[in-house]
Parts: C-alpha cells; sequence; structure tokens
C-alpha cells in the first residue's frame, strides 16, 4: 500500500500538496521534495495512503531527522485558519528564513 503525506512547502499560497512517502517519513517531519523542479523543505501535514490515480514525487527525510510535535502541528493550522491564510503562508511566518542552518547545527 502506498503511503502518501500531505507536505505543507513555506513560501506558497498553497495548503498542502501530496508526495510519496516512505517508511521513515512521519507526521511533523522536515521533509525534502521537489517543486516546479527545485528542491525544497517540507513539513509533513499528515500521512495516509488514499493515493491519487497519478505518480506522485517521492518526499525524503531531511538529514537531521527533525520531527515536530503534535502541538506545533496544531498551533500552525490555527495561525492559518484564525488570519485566513494558506498553510504555507502561515509555515513561512513559523519558519526562519535560513531553516537548514538550525537543523544542520
Amino acid at each position: 500500500m502506498q503511503r502518501v503525506a500531505e507536505v505543507c512547502i513555506p513560501n506558497t499560497v498553497l495548503d498542502s500538496l501530496s508526495y510519496e512517502a516512505d517508511e521513515s517519513v512521519e507526521k511533523g517531519a522536515v521533509v525534502w521534495v521537489t517543486l516546479r523542479g527545485k528542491k525544497k523543505m517540507g513539513l509533513v501535514l499528515d500521512i495516509h495512503s488514499n493515493a491519487p490515480k497519478y505518480a506522485l514525487k517521492p518526499a525524503t527525510s531531511h538529514e537531521s531527522g527533525y520531527v515536530f510535535s503534535q502541538r506545533y502541528l496544531e498551533t500552525l493550522k490555527w495561525c492559518a485558519n484564525y488570519y485566513m491564510c494558506s498553510t504555507g503562508e502561515a509555515l513561512t511566518a513559523f519558519w526562519p528564513a535560513d531553516m537548514e542552518k538550525y537543523l544542520c547545527n
């Protein structure tokens, strides 16, 4: 059965995009995905098995293996709802512009 990760990508007006997830990807994980031919960092909002009829690109776990808590995800979704913005826009406010630097240390 194919695992599907709903990934939120900062600096976008999207709520989430579907990517294929391997066993190492879990809810709250920081992952690498491809969007418009560029490698982007994203946050896994949910994992499910309702695979679409089209092929999905893979989501790979970030080298740090960092996973945000359920409370962080709830706060992110609350913020997007309260300020009537997309989850991607809310995540832009939550993450520093140089997030990669903080995860590798």
